[in-house]
């Protein structure tokens, strides 16, 4: 119950409004299974390093060069877990310093402007995939997997001989109790993983982001500071665009912080004293 009540009030700790400029939207739901909704996030990413130029799927030859002569990062998993994350990561930082070394080199704001979206979109993939690996690793440790199996990291779990250098990596259904490397067929077959309500929300917040550009970001303390954030690309838009984006997102905040206040009034009068501790102890510790 105590350890509910804190991941709860950890949660309520800060209100994150983040409003998105986003052409073509369905208002899809995240899938209720875990594992599909892993994929839909790396899949995400995949496609954002691959437009960006970055990567390209493996298809069983050497990569190809891009026009300055760099050499593209294969991507050769298909799964959504450890190692299919921590490649993407990989990809992301080895994209962020190619990036930074063109910054330089930009002859216009404009192409420096979008250059630094670009950065900043492999900071966010680059920093939600090691979460993501975090979140497994977790699994891996809970479910005593190192001991079980005598195995360790992303090269042992690879390295079993008869995949090609440049070949996609075979699904990993031996894993699938902790982790998500394997085929979307397979996805559907096995049963769900078992996580938490943090490492839920926190698969949720990066589904619902996405790889979308964010115009607007408010955040709310819970002891009443309030910070906004203005992105460049807000700035410049057309000014009744710019009042319509920002009425919306004040709505929006207006919304959220209501539905946060009460929710935390009712947890409170459910929990009382206990529950009011917790956030008397989250704040000191924090202070």
């Amino acid at each position: 119950m105590e350890k509910s009540l804190k991941s709860i009030a950890n949660e309520l700790l800060t209100l994150e409004v983040n409003t998105i400029l986003k052409e073509n939207t369905t208002g899809a739901k995240m899938p209720v299974n875990k594992r599909l909704a892993l994929r839909d996030i790396i899949e995400r990413y995949r496609k954002t390093l691959i437009e960006f130029g970055i990567c390209e799927k493996a298809k069983g030859v050497p990569a190809t060069v891009d026009a300055s002569g760099k050499e593209k990062f294969l991507l050769r998993c298909e799964g959504a877990g450890e190692y299919s994350y921590y490649e993407v990561k990989r990809a992301a930082q080895e994209g962020k310093k190619y990036y930074e070394t063109l910054l330089p080199r930009m002859q216009t704001e404009e192409q420096s402007e979008s250059l630094k979206e670009r950065i900043q979109m492999l900071y966010r993939i680059e920093r939600q995939s090691a979460n993501f690996i975090g979140m497994f690793k977790m699994q891996r440790s809970k479910l005593a997997i190192e001991t079980k199996q005598g195995t360790r990291g992303y090269d042992a779990k690879f390295n079993d001989g008869g995949v090609g250098q440049f070949d996609k990596y075979p699904s990993q259904m031996g894993s699938h109790k902790w982790n998500n490397d394997i085929l979307l067929r397979e996805m559907n077959e096995v049963e769900e993983l078992d996580l938490g309500t943090e490492q839920i929300t926190q698969i949720r917040k990066a589904w619902e982001l996405g790889t979308q550009q964010v115009l607007l970001q408010t955040v709310v303390q819970i002891d009443g500071d309030v910070t906004s954030y203005l992105t460049p690309k807000f700035v410049k838009l057309p000014p009744e665009l710019r009042t319509m984006v920002m009425n919306f997102h004040q709505h929006s905040t207006n919304e959220a912080t209501g539905h946060w206040s009460s929710f935390f009034k009712v947890l409170t009068d459910l929990t009382g004293k206990a529950f009011s501790s917790i956030f008397g102890n989250n704040k000191t510790t924090e202070s």
